[in-house]
Parts: structure tokens; C-alpha cells; sequence
């Protein structure tokens, strides 16, 4: 066994030294070919290589990359609207490009390897089995390009790993079109789909299926008809897609829905909605998971929960990293229809507890958000902005914790100002709220250390391939009873009334992808397909919503506030991410993305 260790720890180094220079030109032909791909064992390894490589943007991918220690980096969440981060008193900037950068041709090089390379071995295995691990191939490559293109737009498209040569001017790929790029993903993933198993059953747990890849493509299709319909060409067709493809590139997102439909079902196994929803992000058994990512403690666990839990609950003194602004949380409606109008009623009404004003919500709500005096971990989350004093004085102690920012009552009883979790002017939260979604209340307080927690990530779940059709019929004014299935299913889970065909509009569609999927990493590259970022994120700074005690009357009472004097900025030019410098340094060939200089 050890000496087996050995051999797939000498393979992964081997792989795994490319070359920046050009593209990705080791010399490989050091690799035992036959120690690899001769046994199932080797394949094994291999292949355990290429899914460690995919960019699966889960909870270890911030601004710094793809599994990194995440305390204090900034998320999508905190780019999209969805939570704030404690930066200071300062612009926020959205990394000028940079942060969410991934040119990684190392892992497409592996990947191609071992397309290349396995069919020479055919004969070593059933047929069964050698076209599964093809399709797990043309699966990854696809997922690889995908998070490439949706990034920079055009890549250079490699189909075989490139050979050492003297000759170093012919390693040198220019950029294929964007459009080139998505139609070779669409291409990778029909033919993952036509070789790939039904189930994980013939390759184990976290192993891609046919309707992983059906679900991607839906995913990916969705992209590419969104920039054709809202994008501009640039580079002469590098970036940006022709609109009159919109419809044709919604259609096939459209097609790939009809694949999973009816193979998978969303999560229903609570009869209490609103921990229904809560608990699909744990459950192990859930039917919606189509594709995930698991973790195992002391080899790659994450530290979500230790990152992200209130103040109150954590083991380290860590405060949370993604506290949700009053513009996110509106968005959420009432179980009657009606907007939430969080602040219009807290600021206008008085309570006998803070929780009442948020009461009889879309389960999604609860499920997503943890709210002042919401129940977690069988406590009240406690958050108060402040007081106010019998003279009407608003006293707000700042920057101080729950157990020194008290305050003497004239009649000598002491209160506190801050809540246990914080708020009164940023002692541990700026916004009123905290993230409940893919936290896990059953762990105990000395579990909450990084790369303690194991909870998997959900890849692809059902609920978002109904809604990547939805969107592409709605875009397309076609198969809109289709839809209003899709959208409702949905809808009923989370305790909502049933759209009607007047509500499929891109706006409401828009927006209820948005409250299903949030801090699931989707919305940011949500916002940059829709061409709608630099609308919605430039010079944009968030609100929160604070409960005060009223000591006049021993009731509640809500102020906006501003959370964490934050303004993002977002540029145009930032639709496509900035092709590393050091990359078309080495190849010239290469031309930088519109607007950098």
C-alpha cells in the first residue's frame, strides 16, 4: 500500500509540474504510462488528480483562489450584494479585474493527457467502465473551459496536450472566438453525456453522471445566450456573442432541462418549510443533488460554519464574514404575495420582540437568512443597534461588545446596548442579519475551527437547472408552460403563491433566481451575464436594518443604518476578467481583454 501511496504522490508531482511558458509543455513522457493507466488503481489516482483540479467555486474559493483558508478574504457573495465584509471605512473595489481570475492550462494539459492517452489501454477494461472514465474526462475539460470562458471570454481552445519542441513560436495558441469556446464546452459535454452512468453507483460518491452533464450544459447555455442577448463584440468576436444566437443558445440550455427533468426532485422531507430549506443544504439523501463536492476532515475540510456563524455561537471570537444587507433581504416577499418592506414597517411600528417583524415569510427567508432573535443552535440571535433612552436619546455605544456596552437606567437598572452578536455601530455584524444557508447548527461550539467542518457543497442542484430553463424560456417567449411548472415547483416549496403566466417577466424570473441560489455563488456571475453590474454595483453601498429597545415602552423598534460605509465600484471593462500579464508576456500571440491598459 505504501509503496502504491508513493506512486500516485510521484504521478501528481509529475503532472503537476507545467510550464507557464506558451501554454502547458512538460516533458511527460517521464510518466509510466503503464503504472497509470494499465490498472484501475492507477486510473483511480489519475482521475482523483483531475477532480482535485476542477474550479469548483465552493466554500474554500475567495478573491486569493480555489481551496485557500478563507478568514477575512472576500467572497462572491461580497461582490454580488448578497453580504458585507468588515473592510473599513473605504471604497470597496470588486479587484479591478483580478480577483476571480483562473487561467489554468496545467489542468487542461492532465486532462487532455489522460484523454489522449487511455484509449491505448482499452482493452484493459469493459467497455463499460473505459466509457465512463472517457466521459469523466470530457466532463471536467468542460467544466475547466466553462470557468475559463466565463471569465476572460475567447481562450485558446487545446484538444491535445502540446508536445516539448525547439520550436517554441509553434506552442504559441492564439484566442479561439468566445463563441468557439462555449460551442467546444456544449460539444465536451454531449459527449460526457452520451458515455457518462445514470447514477454514482458504477463510480462512487462525488463522480460526475449524464445528468451532471446535462445540468452544466443547461448552466453554461444559459451564459452564452445571456451575453448574446445583452453583450457587445469586441476583438472581433474574442468577446461578446452575436445576438441574433441569443435564442438559439437558450434553446439548447432549454433542451439540456428536458434531459434531468423528472430525474431528480426537490427536497421535501420536512413538512415545516421553512426547515425544509434549511436542511436540503445538509441533507445526505437529498433527491436534488445532482453533482457534489465532499470534504473530509484533516485532508480538505473547510471552515465555513467556524467563518460564518453569529458572534455569539462561535469558539475563536471570529465574527461573521457574510452579513447580508437590507437591499439583499428585501427582496425576499411574504407568504400573502406582499413585499417584505423590512424597513418601512420596522421603522414605522413598534414590537414586543424584534422577531415579529419577520414573520410569515417565503420560507427561502428563514431558510437563508438569521434575523434578529431568530432561533439558531436553540438560542436567540442577538442583535440590537442600540437604545433608546427615556428622554428619546438614541445611545449606540460604539465599537464595543455585548458584555462592556452597558448602560444605568434612572431608576438604576442596567441594559445592554449591543447584542450578544452584535450591531451597535459594527461591534461584530453592520447589517441586522446573518447567513443561515449551509450552516450547520448540530456542530459543537469547539468543532467551529478551520478545516474542521465536512458538509458538502452542491455543485448542481435541481432547483437550479429548473431555473436555467425557466430563464432560457421566459428569454425566448417559448415553452412558457414549461416554465410556469418549473417556477411554481419552486415556488410551492418555499410556502409562495403560484406564479401566473403574467409573472414570467426576466425581472420577477431574475429575482427569484436570485433568493433560491444566493451565497451559492452564482449571482456575481449572474449580474456580469446580464450586463447589469455596473448599473447595480457601481458607487453602491449597503444599508442595514437595527433593532433599538425602546425603554419608554420596553418595546422594539428598527433604524436603518449604514453597513460598514462601504461604496463598491465596477467597471465596464470588468465584464471580462484580465488575461494575466505574465501570460501574454510569454506568448504574444495572446491579446489582452478589452480597456486594460
Amino acid at each position: 500500500m505504501m509503496r502504491f501511496i508513493k506512486k500516485i504522490i510521484l504521478l501528481v508531482a509529475v503532472v503537476a509540474i507545467h510550464s507557464c511558458d506558451y501554454l502547458e509543455v512538460p516533458p511527460i513522457n517521464i510518466i509510466q504510462d503503464d503504472a497509470i493507466f494499465k490498472s484501475e488503481s492507477g486510473i483511480k489516482a489519475y482521475m482523483t488528480t483531475l477532480y482535485a483540479d476542477m474550479p469548483i467555486e465552493d466554500f474554500r474559493f475567495s478573491q486569493y483562489g480555489f481551496n485557500v483558508n478563507n478568514a477575512g478574504k472576500a467572497r462572491l457573495a461580497h461582490v454580488a450584494g448578497e453580504a458585507m465584509i468588515s473592510m473599513g471605512d473605504e471604497l470597496f473595489s470588486i479587484g479591478d479585474g483580478t480577483w476571480w481570475g483562473y487561467w489554468d492550462y496545467g489542468s487542461i494539459r492532465r486532462v487532455n493527457y489522460f484523454i489522449k492517452t487511455l484509449p491505448e489501454y482499452k482493452g484493459n477494461f469493459s467497455e463499460v467502465m473505459f466509457n465512463a472514465w472517457m466521459g469523466e474526462a470530457y466532463f471536467i475539460r468542460a467544466y475547466t473551459y466553462f470557468a475559463m470562458v466565463k471569465r476572460y471570454g475567447g481562450v485558446p481552445i487545446l484538444k491535445e496536450p502540446q508536445e516539448y519542441t525547439e520550436d517554441l513560436e509553434s506552442l504559441k495558441v492564439p484566442r479561439n472566438t468566445e463563441k468557439e469556446c462555449y460551442d467546444f464546452v456544449a460539444e465536451d459535454l454531449d459527449r460526457a453525456a452520451a458515455l457518462l452512468p445514470e447514477t454514482e453507483s458504477l463510480l462512487g460518491q462525488g463522480r460526475a453522471t449524464k445528468y451532471a452533464a446535462w445540468a452544466l450544459k443547461s448552466r453554461a447555455m444559459l451564459y452564452v445566450g445571456s451575453i448574446a442577448r445583452y453583450g457587445n463584440i469586441d476583438l472581433n468576436g474574442l468577446v461578446g456573442i452575436d445576438a441574433s444566437l441569443a435564442n438559439d443558445y437558450f434553446e439548447k440550455a432549454y433542451q439540456a432541462v428536458k434531459k434531468v427533468e423528472g430525474k431528480f426532485s426537490l427536497y421535501r422531507k420536512n413538512t415545516n418549510k421553512e426547515q425544509n430549506y434549511a436542511e436540503l443544504f445538509l441533507a445526505k439523501d437529498s433527491p436534488e443533488n445532482i453533482f457534489m463536492k465532499y470534504f473530509q476532515r484533516k485532508v480538505n475540510a473547510h471552515g465555513y460554519d467556524t467563518y460564518c456563524v453569529p458572534y455569539q455561537y462561535t469558539n475563536n471570537g471570529y465574527s461573521s464574514y457574510l452579513c447580508p444587507p437590507l437591499e439583499f433581504v428585501e427582496r425576499f416577499e411574504r407568504k400573502d404575495g406582499t413585499p417584505a418592506n423590512f424597513a418601512a414597517r420596522g421603522t414605522s411600528q413598534h414590537f414586543a420582540d424584534p422577531s415579529e417583524l419577520f414573520q410569515d415569510m417565503d420560507a427561502r427567508f428563514w431558510g437563508s437568512i438569521i434575523y434578529p432573535n431568530a432561533i439558531f443552535k436553540n438560542e436567540k440571535c442577538d442583535l440590537q443597534g442600540g437604545l433608546i433612552a427615556r428622554d428619546g436619546t438614541e445611545i449606540n455605544t460604539v465599537g464595543q461588545n455585548w458584555e462592556n456596552s452597558t448602560y444605568t437606567d434612572v431608576d438604576g437598572k442596567i441594559y445592554h446596548v449591543t447584542g450578544k452578536s452584535g450591531l451597535a455601530k459594527y461591534a461584530g455584524n453592520g447589517t441586522g442579519f446573518y447567513v443561515r444557508k449551509y450552516l450547520d447548527e448540530s456542530l459543537a461550539r469547539e468543532d467551529l475551527q478551520e478545516n474542521y467542518c465536512e458538509h458538502p457543497w452542491i455543485v448542481m442542484r435541481y432547483a437550479e437547472v429548473l431555473l436555467n430553463g425557466t430563464e432560457a424560456a421566459v428569454e425566448m417567449g417559448q415553452h412558457l408552460d414549461d416554465a410556469l411548472i418549473w417556477i411554481n415547483d419552486i415556488r410551492s416549496r418555499a410556502g409562495l403563491k403560484d406564479f401566473g403566466s403574467s409573472d414570467l417577466t426576466v425581472e420577477k424570473i431574475r429575482n427569484e433566481r436570485r433568493i433560491e441560489l444566493a451565497y451559492e455563488n452564482h449571482t456575481y456571475w449572474d449580474l456580469r451575464r446580464w450586463r447589469v453590474a455596473d448599473k447595480e454595483l457601481e458607487s453602491k453601498s449597503y444599508t442595514g436594518l437595527a433593532p433599538y429597545f425602546d425603554l419608554r415602552d420596553n418595546t422594539y423598534t428598527f433604524k436603518v443604518v449604514n453597513a460598514n460605509d462601504q461604496r463598491y465600484t465596477f467597471d465596464v471593462k470588468m465584464y471580462y476578467e484580465r488575461i494575466p500579464d505574465g501570460e501574454i508576456a510569454r506568448n504574444q500571440k495572446l491579446i489582452q481583454n478589452p480597456y486594460y491598459n
